[in-house]
């Protein structure tokens, strides 16, 4: 029995379940509780509870945050209620009324707030991931798993193996049925992983087909083609007096084609029913006869084989399915990696294996409520029973409503809803007063879902009529003076004869729009108002079922010149912009392949014209220009990666220029713009040209089914416009006036895939898979596929707030659609005229009725498709010079007042360059100078040399060149690359140094070392220590230099400092490209690059820094004693035998005190 919730005195112990219909005001219940808890009154724990004690979970992030914002700003109401003494709120006022000490609830509600940071108010899997990295020993999670694995790149692997290993080497019987069913690793990643992480599965049918049955059928195939070939068959069929119009007669060539291809094993072939018994009954002449031959008894035993093929392909799904799982494990131990699955399987084996930890977990979080449970699935479920069902003082609140169970695609299961709210027996609850709608679209819908067995469950999902608040009567729509109905419903069809769905979507948007413009245009008017106010575009919405009916809105809206902006949980990867990104990315990675420019160049993204694309054939001059701009863009990619390529891609190409004058003009650019944050966060963690665009590629095969919260698409704009919605993504959200117009929306589960059901048992209802083609089971699969419509309708409508118009589309699939079960006109099938008068039935004060074949086109007055630009406001002046401060940003702040620009771009002095054009120029030359450049490979050598031991053997040298190799991408050259960056490495470790040219680096032991020394000092700079640097000697690359006030902490890296003789030496590697030879590598030209980087400032700041860490380890610290000097080596240039590519400098001590002063240090 369902009780009526009142927040007031429901009981806060135990498990309770309430269900919370469309708009009855959940949230406001939630924090209604959740204040009754913080306040001591719950039932089971006596006690006032801290926020960090009462758990609420939900699902999204998002959802997480909008829900600690709402209890937030609750207890801020509250406290303020208490301490007034008064509230308009009847909830708060009875609270306060019943409070013995209304001043110690103000201070726990005041408390309460200053800690909401420390509110356990987590998604479900974030609080999974909370207790297993918390609780380690208990969870059996190891201290260093990677609890964020990446599962779309494991089941990539798995799939790939499962394909190799399994699949292609099964007999060539079943491998032909395996391929038959998954051509490739892709196809059979996306078939499987649907239920590939479905907990506790029943799989039907069971498998029974043997190896001697498959090894029968093979045999009888292969003799029933050879008797069809040498018992001339078609001679026999042809004499026999068939007639002359059917298949066993018309195909007898084909057949023969078959038969003589000896390849051809294939028991699913059409062609063998066309000579199978019954087909040869019917289709013989009248007083003839069929022949009897042993190969058409081999025929029809073939055709009736049909059993074995599917208890074979059952088998196979059974056993792909195994052997993905298998590998997933085997990859996840490997890596150490755990999955948002694995958070849950892990924490589920932890408390249901130790009721001692679950109890802890209880008494930790007294008290749960679980928001949205109807989204929950069996493993999480069972993880909250495991903690909450025990003996104890403890409590679990589950809310949600089965009626909006939408997501069964992302692993919800409405099941398990119903099997919790028969374990939560009597305490069932339920909230009957719907806050959000007028009292007419209450009623409305009331009419609409109050009918038997509508959710197809009428014990477990019932719909109960709610009522409408006090609040609803008084709210108005108004159109041309008259109070409108709340309900419209038109039927789309053609004339005489059933729409094709195409046609049907089209004409029910083009309806729709026509209806919202003459919406908007009387609003324009003052003559459409929604309490007393003119209606705008915002408060409408059309709520669609996928991409193609949303673009179908789009285009309708648009025809009138309405703008629209597309709300979606679909992710950005979908998109035609991932598909344009990806083939320019392609020709940025091959500037010189000209294909690959024109691919780019062709489409929708980049805007080219037709004649410019064609240009580049004829016009050499173009031709090159382009190469140019393209191979710029890979120079940009390689140095400052892809986000700054992309960002001058939209600037060189005026992307933005061209696509804001046009109708999806923003939602082309917010999808760039995010694709392009998106790979920038990808290439950050995981650089490489090469492999970034195979992961945006993996990307959009695995976007196909759940898309994380990061990838679904932006909102393109935050104006007034319609909002054009998926179902799914308006779960939540709540509008004025809502338009379903293509409301009969219906799939058929392909027999070939596998169908997910429910059976009930003993102990509930538990899930099953179909894998072969029991008719009862794919019915099962399929009613509930209609039931999850019928809720998502129910979704769709009860958005609305004042009206809602839904369009009936008059096409094929009509009838069997949960729109036809929900108007009851399935038994019309598609009579237009009985479709009708079933309509009218329907309460006519409640609703409008009409029937359309065509819409008109009424464009908006005064309308303009194209976006007023606005510029953007000023940037914020924030005066805090406070700032943490290095060499690379202090030389960035440096001010030349005569701007060398000539010095800024001579070639081969930036550090790490990447010269483009002469690397592609140099591809068949192989040395140290034509070494590839770039910010990538300057770190590769750092990493190889700050990670060798400098006096480790040929074999470790060879194998850390090699690593080396494959980091900057080289790995396909080895053979070419390794002797060269070998004896290179031989140089650089063996090349002298110091004053008296007796140090090299292969004498440094690993004790005598110290690799990447991290320093932080405070900084308070004088503004004019470039002047007194530049007295010295220093700072020489310009006459007029200035700095503005430093303040803040300078932080740096020091790449080496060794020991050497009690002396110490500070070394910074430079892989600068200075020139082809030795000789561009001698102490004059590495005095200008110097210079000309202000590496000198760079050292000075070093050595600022290594002074001060010596002295503070140092008790008798010496200056000139101890401090060997700074030590830049040129890379390139060092040669192993004389100190060509070794920059020298010692600064003078009193100068380097002075320096220190002037940062800001202490005499």
């Amino acid at each position: 029995m369902m009780n009526i919730l009142q927040a007031e005195n429901f009981p806060l112990e135990a498990q309770q379940l309430i269900e919370a219909s469309a708009g009855t005001g959940k949230t406001y219940t939630i924090t209604s509780l959740y204040l009754r808890l913080l306040l001591g009154h719950s039932t089971g724990v006596k006690r006032p509870l801290a926020v960090n004690e009462i758990l609420v979970l939900t699902f999204t992030r998002t959802a997480t945050e909008e829900l600690r914002d709402r209890i937030r700003k609750r207890l801020v109401e509250a406290k303020v209620a208490f301490q007034s003494g008064q509230s308009n709120d009847p909830f708060l006022e009875h609270l306060i009324g019943i409070s013995d000490d209304n001043r110690r609830d103000s201070t726990l509600l005041a408390a309460a707030i200053q800690l909401m940071d420390e509110a356990a108010i987590f998604t479900i899997h974030g609080f999974c991931a909370r207790v297993l990295y918390q609780q380690s020993f208990e969870t059996g999670v190891l201290f260093d798993q990677d609890l964020d694995g990446d599962r779309d790149q494991l089941l990539e692997m798995a799939a790939a193996d499962c394909f190799r290993q399994t699949i292609l080497t099964l007999p060539t019987f079943e491998r032909n049925i395996a391929l038959g069913l998954w051509p490739d690793p892709d196809t059979l990643l996306s078939k499987i992983k649907r239920f590939l992480f479905r907990h506790k599965v029943t799989i039907f049918p069971e498998a029974s087909g043997s190896q001697s049955d498959a090894t029968t059928l093979v045999n009888n195939i292969v003799e029933a083609k050879r008797q069809w070939v040498e018992s001339d068959l078609p001679a026999v069929i042809g004499d026999a007096g068939f007639k002359a119009n059917r298949n066993c007669v018309k195909k007898l060539d084909e057949m023969t084609r078959f038969c003589l291809d000896k390849n051809a094993i294939d028991p699913e072939d059409p062609l063998w029913e066309y000579w199978s018994a019954g087909v040869l009954d019917n289709s013989i002449r009248a007083g003839k006869s069929v022949p009897e031959h042993s190969c058409l008894e081999l025929i029809d035993a073939i055709f009736q084989a049909k059993s074995v093929v599917e208890s074979i392909k059952s088998g196979l799904w059974q056993q792909v399915t195994q052997k993905m799982r298998d590998n997933l494990s085997r990859y996840k131990t490997d890596t150490n990696q755990l999955t948002l699955d694995d958070l849950l399987t892990q924490l589920f084996q932890a408390v249901t294996g130790d009721q001692t930890f679950a109890s802890s977990l209880a008494g930790r979080y007294p008290c749960a409520m679980v928001d949205e449970f109807q989204d929950t699935d069996d493993i999480q479920y069972g993880i909250f029973k495991a903690i909450y069902a025990g003996p104890g003082p403890q409590s679990l609140f589950l809310i949600g409503d089965p009626k909006q169970a939408i997501y069964q695609f992302r692993g919800a299961d409405v099941f398990t809803y119903i099997n919790a709210k028969r374990d939560t027996w009597d305490n069932l609850y339920s909230l009957n007063t719907n806050w959000r709608s007028s009292k007419a679209l209450v009623d409305a819908v009331n009419s609409l879902f109050a009918q038997q067995q509508i959710f197809d469950n009428d014990t477990d999902i019932p719909f109960f009529e709610v009522d409408a608040s006090a609040q609803a009567a008084s709210m108005s729509y108004r159109f041309n003076d008259s109070q409108q109905k709340p309900f419209s419903l038109f039927l789309a069809h053609g004339e005489g004869k059933t729409l094709r769905k195409d046609d049907a979507r089209a004409l029910c948007m083009q309806h729709a729009a026509e209806q919202v413009s003459e919406l908007l245009l009387r609003a324009a008017e003052n003559s459409a108002l929604i309490d007393g106010k003119a209606i705008s575009a915002g408060q409408i919405a059309f709520l669609v079922r996928d991409k193609n009916d949303a673009q179908a809105a789009r285009d309708a809206l648009s025809d009138r010149g309405i703008r629209s902006v597309y709300v979606t949980q679909e992710s950005v990867f979908l998109q035609e912009t991932a598909l344009d990104l990806k083939l320019i990315l392609q020709a940025v990675l091959e500037p010189t392949n000209d294909r690959a420019i024109k691919a780019a160049l062709a489409t929708h993204l980049m805007q080219s014209s037709i004649s410019e694309i064609d240009a580049l054939t004829h016009d050499v001059i173009l031709q090159q220009r382009v190469t140019q701009e393209f191979q710029h863009y890979h120079y940009l990619w390689a140095t400052e990666d892809i986000a700054p390529m992309i960002e001058s891609l939209i600037i060189t190409r005026k992307i933005a220029e061209k696509w804001l004058g046009q109708a999806d003009g923003e939602r082309q650019l917010t999808n760039l713009r995010h694709l392009s944050e998106l790979l920038q966060q990808r290439s950050a963690a995981a650089p490489g040209m090469h492999r970034l665009l195979k992961w945006l590629a993996r990307e959009r095969i695995t976007a196909e089914t759940v898309t994380s919260e990061e990838r679904q698409l932006r909102l393109e704009s935050d104006e007034n416009l319609i909002k054009i919605v998926t179902m799914h993504a308006a779960k939540g959200l709540e509008y004025d006036i809502v338009y379903i117009p293509f409301g009969g929306f219906w799939r058929a589960i392909p027999s070939a895939e596998p169908a997910l059901f429910h059976r009930e048992t003993g102990h509930g209802f538990e899930t099953c898979i179909e894998f072969g083609n029991d008719s009862g089971h794919r019915a099962q699969a399929q009613n509930e596929s209609i039931a999850e419509d019928m809720r998502l309708l129910y979704v769709a409508i009860t958005r609305a707030r004042h009206h809602c118009c839904l369009g009936i589309p008059n096409h094929s699939q009509l009838p069997k659609s949960a729109l036809a079960r929900l108007l009851n006109i399935a038994a019309a099938k598609n009579n237009p005229e009985e479709i009708l008068d079933t309509l009218a039935g329907y309460p006519q004060e409640l609703f409008s009725i009409n029937a359309i074949t065509a819409a008109d086109t009424t464009p908006l007055k005064d309308s303009d498709s194209t976006p007023s630009l606005l510029p953007p406001p000023n940037l914020p002046e924030i005066d805090d010079p406070w700032r943490m401060h290095s060499y690379t940003g202090v030389s960035k702040l440096i001010k030349m007042k005569e701007a060398p620009v000539e010095a800024i771009t001579i070639t081969g002095f930036a550090d790490d360059e990447a010269d483009v054009t002469n690397a592609t120029q140099r591809t068949e030359q192989f040395n140290r100078f034509t070494f590839p450049r770039g910010p990538q490979v300057g770190i590769a050598l750092h990493s190889l040399l700050e990670n060798l031991d400098f006096s480790a053997t040929d074999d470790v040298r060879t194998t850390a060149c090699e690593r080396c190799l494959k980091q900057v991408g080289l790995g396909d050259d080895r053979n070419k690359w390794l002797p060269v960056i070998s004896a290179w490495l031989d140089d650089i470790l063996s090349t002298p140094f110091g004053r008296d040219e007796s140090l090299r680096l292969s004498d440094i032991s690993g004790h005598d070392r110290l690799n990447e020394l991290e320093f932080h000092f405070p900084l308070n700079a004088d503004v004019n220590f470039l002047s007194t640097l530049q007295k010295n000697g220093y700072m020489t690359s310009s006459e007029n230099l200035s700095v503005p006030s430093l303040e803040g902490m300078m932080t740096g890296l020091i790449d080496l400092i060794i020991r050497h003789q009690d002396r110490y030496y500070l070394i910074d590697y430079k892989s600068n490209h200075l020139g082809d030879s030795k000789e561009s590598y001698k102490a004059a030209e590495l005095k200008q690059a110097v210079a000309h980087h202000q590496y000198d400032l760079q050292y000075l700041i070093y050595c600022v820094a290594l002074n001060r860490f010596l002295h503070s380890r140092l008790p008798d610290y010496e200056y000139s004693k101890h401090f060997a000097g700074v030590h830049y080596l040129f890379l390139r240039g060092m040669d192993g035998k004389t100190q060509t590519g070794v920059f020298f400098d010692k600064p003078d001590e009193g100068l380097l005190q002075t320096f220190d002063q002037a940062l800001g240090g202490t005499p």
